[in-house]
């Protein structure tokens, strides 16, 4: 009969040392996700009030990547009285509506400088990395975007913010018009450790959503 006992007595022993250990990395895990999940969603928040340009170059040479600073700069000087919406919406449906005449202006400039390729311009979400600017830290995730790739548009990419209106100045001026004192306080803490952990979220997140 006293085996049993034993038995149970080892169980309780195996059973307390387990709890020694897996209540403090729960507790550890459950304070870790408490601070992370409300960046996470400020950072979220960021996102879906924000309208990307992304420029793709044809490749990596220099002519080509010069040519992309050329496309981004006529882009700017022939757009700047087009994108007048107050909202972000607003602003997605100018340029679905506009993509045309976003191809003829690139591929006019194209053409321009001498080059026969020509521009795909598309509407869409994409993934972007933590992206540093002049006085504020943009956070990586998922991001409406208007997409220009030249040519091949295998080169490395240039990128700015159409809304709000950030290109020309790359401030954090205008985005303040436009997102809470919360966000504004994240983006313009500088580049912090906090910026990686969303970075690695929205990595997995956008790659499960594949």
């Amino acid at each position: 009969m006293e085996k049993p006992a034993n038995h149970y007595l080892e169980r309780q022993v195996i059973f307390m040392k387990i709890s020694k250990v897996f209540i403090p990395v729960f507790m550890i895990l459950t304070l870790t996700i408490s601070i992370i999940q409300p960046i996470i969603a400020t950072s979220e928040n960021i996102s879906d009030k924000v309208l990307r340009l992304h420029i793709l170059a044809n490749s990596d040479s220099t002519d080509d990547q010069d040519l992309k600073l050329k496309v981004k700069n006529y882009f700017l000087e022939n757009t700047a009285d087009l994108f007048v919406g107050k909202t972000l919406e607003e602003n997605i449906e100018i340029a679905e509506n506009n993509i045309p005449y976003i191809e003829e202006l690139c591929n006019e400039c194209i053409a321009q400088n001498g080059y026969d390729y020509t521009a795909k311009v598309t509407v869409d979400e994409e993934y972007f990395d933590t992206r540093v600017y002049d006085d504020f830290t943009l956070p990586a995730g998922t991001y409406n975007s208007i997409k220009i790739e030249i040519g091949q548009g295998s080169g490395h990419n240039w990128w700015c913010i159409v809304f709000p209106s950030v290109c020309l100045s790359a401030c954090s001026k205008s985005m303040s018009e436009y997102l809470t004192d919360e966000e504004m306080n994240l983006i313009t803490d500088g580049y912090t450790p906090k910026f990686k952990v969303v970075e690695i979220y929205e990595k997995i997140k956008s790659r499960l959503n594949q």
